[in-house]
């Protein structure tokens, strides 16, 4: 009797470890998904006290972006070589400092300095890139489900960090908010990640684990760049929203508070959004959940074109865009996943997830230098539109078949694992 009920309560273990590394990834990426939007709350205020214009602040956003985007690759390499842990700690110590010399930042080059480099070096470890083979490790079954809770970080981060980010900053000002805010996460968020996050290893070999082909022959593949375009559409539409929206309401009689209200009903909804594709893509297979996010994206921003004043209908396309906010990344990634195996899963995704900083570095400069030039919002939607509504269909043709001969799985033994110390 013993001997049956010992992998019973093996396999009870194990499952609790799985939800519990789940909640731990998630926490971290949200606190980093409601830093983002730290410069959308106050873009105005940094305005007045840098002297900048739209144009200018949203090049500093855009140079942060970029050191995210350029460190995808790296951080996979590090990920897939080394402790995910090492890395997500080290990142949480470079956003805190980014936020604190940004609080005591008197000119546009202490600026750039704290949050285009240091706050841009910090977000580059706290992404999907590096809790994406974490949570395929941890989960064969249900893969898709657990990607899309893991991307629930980015909702939360809007629903429940940005609200207190917003009372924070009503009640100390912005470069207190900051400088709090930067204290909070380097001196107690990084130690805790770094106690509380663990990897699994596995010891022996399965078919799924270790098959995969190499990063060339993935970058190499068509399906990668279609799957690149679509998250450079996404960051480019994400930057749009992260910079420019409360400083739109604002424009349109909405009050900062409302503003910030209608970032936590995005979040909400891209929450529920995540929920329903990830669960969708684990039965249907295909790309077409992605195609119809993608959609969803340019058809929110198209009724945000449509709405003007009108605070419900502004409200709407904010629940439409929502929808589709976090719903891309973990269906990419799962796609990635059963397109390319797990043995170079770090580095193929981190290459891949590089592309949407890009995407939003590219939105945010081009969107503020339309603002200055045209002076309205509405040519910068009206892109935002159109490029939604092209990725849906440049993603929708990928025939989802492995691009690596996977070993038979008659050959695999069962599998041992461990966490990493």
């Amino acid at each position: 009797m013993a001997t049956m009920e010992q992998p019973e309560q093996h396999s009870s273990s194990a499952a609790w470890v799985q939800w519990a590394i789940l909640a731990v990834a998630t926490t971290i990426l949200a606190i980093a998904a409601g830093g983002r939007f730290l410069v959308g709350l106050v873009f105005d205020e940094m305005q007045q006290h840098f002297h900048m214009t739209h144009g200018g602040l949203g090049s500093v956003v855009s140079i942060s972006v970029l050191m995210v985007g350029l460190g995808q690759p790296l951080v996979g390499w590090l990920v897939d070589r080394f402790s995910a842990r090492v890395v997500a700690a080290g990142g949480l110590l470079l956003l805190g400092t980014g936020l604190i010399v940004v609080s005591q930042a008197g000119s546009g080059l202490g600026l750039v300095l704290g949050y285009g480099v240091l706050t841009g070096l910090g977000l580059a470890t706290l992404t999907p890139t590096v809790m994406t083979p974490v949570v395929a490790a941890w989960f064969e079954r249900r893969r898709t489900t657990a990607l899309s809770i893991i991307s629930a970080a980015n909702p939360m981060g809007q629903s429940l960090v940005v609200p207190a980010l917003a009372l924070l900053v009503a009640a100390t000002g912005w470069q207190d908010g900051y400088f709090l805010l930067g204290l909070l996460v380097a001196a107690v968020g990084a130690p805790l990640i770094f106690v509380l996050l663990r990897e699994q290893r596995r010891i022996a070999t399965t078919a799924e684990g270790f098959t995969g082909c190499g990063v060339r022959q993935a970058v190499a593949s068509r399906a990668w760049w279609q799957l690149a375009f679509g998250f450079f559409v996404c960051g480019f539409t994400m930057a749009w929203v992260m910079t420019f929206f409360v400083d739109y309401a604002l424009q349109h009689g909405l009050g900062r508070g409302l503003a910030a209200t209608g970032l936590s009903l995005m979040g909400w909804m891209s929450l529920a959004g995540a929920l329903a594709t990830g669960w969708w893509q684990d039965r249907a297979g295909t790309t077409l959940p992605l195609s119809v996010v993608y959609a969803l994206r340019g058809i929110g921003f198209g009724l945000l074109l449509l709405a003007g004043s009108w605070m419900p209908a502004i409200l709407l396309a904010v629940a439409v865009i929502g929808l589709s906010w976090s719903a891309t990344t973990p269906l990419t990634s799962s796609l990635c996943v059963a397109l390319y195996g797990r043995r170079n899963l770090g580095t193929i995704f981190g290459l891949l997830f590089a592309i949407m900083p890009v995407g939003s570095a590219a939105g945010a400069s081009l969107s503020g230098l339309l603002y200055d030039f045209m002076g309205a919002y509405q040519p910068s939607l009206l892109l935002n539109l159109v490029a939604g509504l092209l990725a849906a269909l440049v993603v929708l043709p990928i025939r989802v078949t492995p691009r690596f001969r996977p070993a038979s799985t008659s050959a695999a033994r069962p599998v041992a694992t461990t966490m990493a110390d």
